[in-house]
């Protein structure tokens, strides 16, 4: 690779650093594709400005990311430093994370008038209708109560929680259990001596989930009740 595919990224500190990086292997790294950072590296050096091949000294390393050891400093840059991703890179990553806050929303999100969810095709539309700017360096997570206060204005969609009540048969219980614990957050629960009873709190567009996934132990022989 010629040192003019490498891209920059930048630590701001006192001085600032930067380090050069390989584009591909570098958001293949950020995505979780890749577990070896030093294949990240397009060269095994810290900068104080890359376009200079100004080198940071030892100590102002040490002093800064706690080690001297280039690697271990770079990859503490790379977590909090500023990449500058390619145009096709932003477009290829934004593309991505669109689906996925689609697919988040869908499935944490509901309508309000009818209690049920909205399929992903509804609300990528209303996304594009209402011109919703997804950010490729941002985590999904803060971006899906903007999203969703920003499509309101095109259809009715709520990310309200629910608190219900279950109660499950012993003999299902434990099976169910697992299963709720990766949908809803148990708040309260007891175990009598014929049923499981629990209080959950859980998004609104995901209690028919809930409720199919624990019918599929208990096959109906289960109470379900909003509180």
């Amino acid at each position: 690779m010629d040192s003019d595919q490498a891209i920059r990224v930048e630590y701001k500190g006192d001085p600032d650093f930067e380090i050069l990086v390989k584009p591909d292997e570098a958001l293949d790294y950020r995505q979780g594709k890749m577990d070896n950072f030093e294949k990240v590296l397009f060269v095994r050096e810290v900068f104080n400005d890359a376009r200079a091949a100004e080198k940071a000294s030892a100590n102002e390393i040490e002093d800064e990311f706690g080690t001297k050891r280039i690697v271990e400093a770079a990859k503490k840059l790379f977590k909090d430093g500023r990449m500058a991703l390619t145009t096709e890179q932003k477009n290829q990553l934004r593309k991505e994370k669109k689906k996925q806050v689609v697919s988040k929303i869908s499935k944490k999100a509901m309508n309000p008038q009818t209690n049920s969810p909205h399929p992903p095709e509804r609300i990528e539309n209303a996304m594009e209708e209402s011109g919703v700017h997804i950010d490729p360096m941002k985590p999904i997570d803060s971006q899906m109560q903007d999203t969703v206060d920003a499509i309101k204005s095109k259809l009715p969609i709520t990310m309200e929680k629910k608190e219900i009540a279950v109660k499950i048969p012993n003999k299902y219980a434990g099976k169910c259990y697992s299963k709720m614990k990766n949908i809803a957050t148990v708040k309260d629960e007891e175990w009598g001596d014929e049923a499981f009873m629990a209080k959950v709190t859980i998004p609104a567009g995901m209690i028919d989930k809930l409720e199919t996934e624990l019918n599929s132990v208990c096959h109906g022989d289960l109470d379900i009740k909003d509180i």
